[in-house]
C-alpha cells in the first residue's frame, strides 16, 4: 500500500554522527546525508539526536547549519557528562527532547544519576524518548513505566515499543490499557512486524503510536512501510505517521 496524498511524515527517532559501540562497526553519517536519505523517503520532519557519542554540541550545531527546517532537536543524556547540565540550561529552548539509553550506560532509568535530567525535563514539560530493550535489568518497559509513574504527565516515548520484540511489545501494551499512563507513548522505530503494530492500535488506539525509524541504523523507507501495509483509517495513518510527533516535539531548532 502507498502512501495517501497529503500525508506528511514526522520520523520521531534519528541519529546522526559516528557510533562509538562496536556493535556498529563505525557506521555512521553526517546531517547533509541524512537529510538527502529523510528527503528521499519523502521525510521532511524530524526528531534528530546525536549516536552514543553524545556530540550534543556539535549535533545542534550541525542541525542548525544543515539540516531542514522542520527537524527538531533531542539532547542525549550522559549522566557522567560534566557539561550536559549547562548545555541544558543554554539551549533550553531549543531542545525539543531528551533522549535516554540505558544499555549504553549502563544504568536503568531509575538509577539516581538519570533523576536530575528527568526532573529537568518535567519541569519544562519536554518529553523523554527511552529506549526500551531486551536487557530487562537494565532497559526493560517495566523500569520507564516506573519512572513515567513517579512523573506524572510528563511525555514519555517508550523507544522500539517497549523492546523490540512480540512478547515485549504485547506486554507493555496491555500494561498501558491498565494503567493511567496516558501520558506514555511507544515509538514504532525497530519494529518489522505490522501485525504486531495492528495489535497495538487496536488495544490502545493510533493516538499512542509515534513513527521513528531509527536512522542512521535503518532505512526509513522499510519502517514506512510496515505503517502503510496496515489497514488503518485515514485518520489512524495520519496520527501515527506524524500528528502524534508534532503535538510531542512542538519545540523548533533555533536556526542561525
Amino acid at each position: 500500500m502507498t502512501r495517501q496524498p497529503g500525508i506528511e511524515v514526522f520520523d520521531g527517532h534519528v541519529h546522526v554522527g559516528t557510533w562509538r559501540t562496536p556493535d556498529f562497526l563505525g557506521h555512521g553519517s553526517t546531517v547533509s546525508e541524512t537529510a538527502a536519505i529523510l528527503r528521499r523517503a519523502g521525510i521532511r520532519e524530524a526528531l534528530v539526536m546525536p549516536t552514543d557519542r553524545g556530540d550534543n554540541d556539535e549535533t545542534l550545531r550541525a542541525i542548525r547549519e544543515e539540516g531542514d527546517p522542520g527537524w527538531r532537536f533531542a539532547a542525549w543524556v550522559n549522566p557522567e557528562d560534566q557539561d550536559l547540565p549547562g548545555f541544558l540550561q543554554r539551549e533550553a529552548a531549543s531542545i525539543a527532547a531528551l533522549k535516554f539509553h540505558p544499555s549504553f550506560h549502563r544504568r536503568p532509568l531509575r538509577d539516581p544519576a538519570f533523576r536530575p535530567f528527568l526532573e529537568w525535563a518535567a519541569e519544562q514539560g519536554i518529553p523523554c524518548v527511552v529506549h526500551c530493550g531486551r536487557w530487562q535489568e537494565v532497559a526493560g518497559w517495566t523500569i520507564a513505566l516506573e519512572v513515567a509513574a513517579s512523573l506524572p504527565r510528563m511525555p514519555m516515548v517508550l523507544a522500539h515499543m517497549g523492546g523490540d520484540s512480540p512478547a515485549l511489545v504485547a506486554g507493555v501494551v496491555e500494561t498501558l490499557r491498565q494503567r493511567d499512563l496516558s501520558w506514555v507513548s511507544l515509538g514504532t522505530e525497530s519494529i518489522r512486524e505490522p501485525w504486531l503494530i495492528a495489535h497495538a492500535v487496536q488495544r490502545l488506539g493510533a493516538s499512542r503510536l509515534v513513527f521513528g525509524s531509527d536512522h542512521n541504523l535503518n532505512e526509513p523507507r522499510s519502517f514506512l512501510a510496515v505503517i502503510e501495509s496496515l489497514d488503518l483509517s485515514d485518520q489512524d495513518r495520519r496520527a501515527i505517521l506524524g500528528a502524534n510527533a508534532r503535538l510531542l516535539f512542538t519545540r523548533s531548532v533555533r536556526r542561525s
